[in-house]
């Protein structure tokens, strides 16, 4: 059987999906193990394990979207893209810092809803709708730059607190 360019969308978004939701599990529990200050190490674990996850889903959402270059839903049409200009106010707020939990957590967060978008446009796409298809699949991509960034954040932030001693617990 010859794989059309709609039944490869689909499996990159159903692939896709599935790994967003198994890295957002694994942020879960890394984030868990740091909330309760024990098991340093297996946090880590569960956080490179979620790395994994994010990086094929990452490669799937990739692919999904490549596709989409041959039908008329790529590039966007201007009336759908995101309006680029400038806010009123230039007034920037300045950063919470947040914990290696919650960097978790808001990793996970993003790949929840990474996961939605690419069911969407799984959807959209199995109903030839390309161009709907084409924006759920950047709204996903967008969150998987979020969860990534955030991954990237914990890590760090484990490193500079546990890296010389990755399974020392809290006193």
């Amino acid at each position: 059987m010859v794989m059309t360019d709609s039944m490869e969308q689909s499996a990159h978004h159903a692939a896709a999906a599935e790994h967003h939701q198994q890295a957002a599990r694994f942020h879960r529990e890394a984030s868990r193990h740091y909330q309760t200050g024990r098991d340093y190490a297996h946090a880590a674990h569960q956080a490179l394990t979620a790395h994994g996850h994010a990086l094929r889903a990452l490669e799937h959402g990739q692919a999904a979207s490549a596709l989409y270059a041959a039908h008329e839903g790529s590039p966007l049409p201007g009336y759908l893209s995101r309006s680029t200009g400038g806010s009123e106010s230039t007034a920037v707020a300045s950063p919470k810092v947040l914990t290696v939990a919650e960097h978790h957590t808001i990793a996970a967060d993003h790949h929840d809803a990474a996961a939605l978008h690419h069911q969407a446009a799984r959807e959209h796409g199995d109903a030839e709708h390309y161009v709907r298809a084409n924006r759920a699949t950047n709204e996903a991509l967008k969150h998987t730059e979020h969860a990534l960034f955030h991954a990237d954040q914990a890590a760090m932030h484990h490193m500079e607190h546990y890296g010389s001693h990755p399974s020392a617990e809290l006193a």
